[in-house]
């Protein structure tokens, strides 16, 4: 699993993937978030424009795994 680095990386994998909803695992690196939570914000945006609902995440060690479902 290739960790995500930055907003710019995480809406390009958002964007193109094309499974369904349930199998979609979203890797973000702890050091890609920020104390407000703004990178997390526009990340949710672009899942939710795909209309699809956040799931929750997974902590991993220097990771977490955000998931969603349609």
């Amino acid at each position: 699993m290739e960790l995500i680095n930055n907003v710019g990386e995480a809406k390009r994998v958002i964007e193109s993937f094309q499974g369904a909803p349930e199998e979609f695992a979203l890797p973000i690196s702890d050091e890609s978030q920020d104390q407000l939570g703004m990178n997390m914000a526009i990340i949710t945006d672009c899942i939710l424009a795909r209309g699809w609902v956040p799931d929750g995440f997974e902590q991993r060690q220097g990771f977490r795994v955000y998931r969603s479902f349609e």
